[in-house]
């Protein structure tokens, strides 16, 4: 019953991050704040936040580290594409941070925690029964 409400719980936390990144997202694309295309990077993230969270339920199952990976992928592809729009002569990040400085700081925060997250996961798992295969006895079944 305990992993259930952790799975609960992480998968709360992760919809609330993203949730959370949409919202910002969502202000900084409106108005005269001027980034349209965070909207698109805060649905990368209201995906990738979730999977990144519900990939710590488990150390060791393979199913979490796939999640964990599908995550990154998600995050790498879209920071590509962040890191190519802030290269541009008249970037609209850099627009977007002198009208609300403190909202695309938050933004990136978040951006930058379910990536971690995902990073983290990958990093500290353990693979499922190491013990049996680096055994250096013989005939004695991994004990």
């Amino acid at each position: 019953m305990a992993v259930r409400a952790t799975s609960v719980v992480l998968l709360v936390l992760g919809i609330g991050v993203g949730a959370g990144g949409l919202a910002l997202g969502a202000f900084l694309a409106s108005g005269n704040n001027g980034w349209p295309s965070s909207l698109l990077y805060s649905v990368v993230g209201l995906v990738g936040a979730p999977l990144s969270a519900l990939a710590w339920t488990s150390r060791r199952s393979r199913r979490c580290q796939m999640m964990a990976g599908v995550a990154l992928l998600l995050g790498l592809l879209a920071s590509m594409g962040l890191l190519l729009e802030l290269t541009h002569e008249l970037s609209e990040i850099t627009h977007a941070w002198s009208q609300v400085p403190l909202a695309v700081a938050i933004w990136f925060g978040l951006w930058s925690a379910w990536g971690s997250a995902a990073v983290g996961r990958l990093v500290f798992s353990k693979p499922p029964h190491t013990r049996h295969r680096l055994s250096s006895r013989r005939g004695d079944a991994g004990r």
